[in-house]
């Protein structure tokens, strides 16, 4: 839809409203609706959780990946520190 330079907002509501005019959905629309929220609803509130939980998988193993890595490496940071304590001192009394 080209636009032009001087028409009013008015004029523009009035093109738009006779070049949208012929869009309708499809026969049967609102009874496919109806039955996609029939079937969408739960016995319950655990269904809706269980549902929610799905979503934050990823998120979880993510953090779970990301917390091994750091525990290794601060692992490794720690044995390295701690090595240099333990260097043998001889005490003569």
């Amino acid at each position: 839809m080209k636009r032009k330079t001087d028409e009013t907002t008015d004029e523009r509501l009035v093109s738009i409203g006779q070049a949208t005019a012929k869009l309708r959905p499809r026969g049967g629309y609102n009874e496919r609706v109806m039955r996609a929220v029939q079937a969408s609803r739960g016995t319950g509130m655990s269904d809706g959780m269980l549902r929610a939980s799905r979503a934050m998988v990823p998120v979880a193993v993510m953090a779970a990946v990301l917390a091994m890595g750091w525990a290794a490496h601060s692992d490794r940071a720690a044995d390295m520190a701690l090595a240099s304590s333990f260097d043998v001192m001889e005490i003569e009394w």
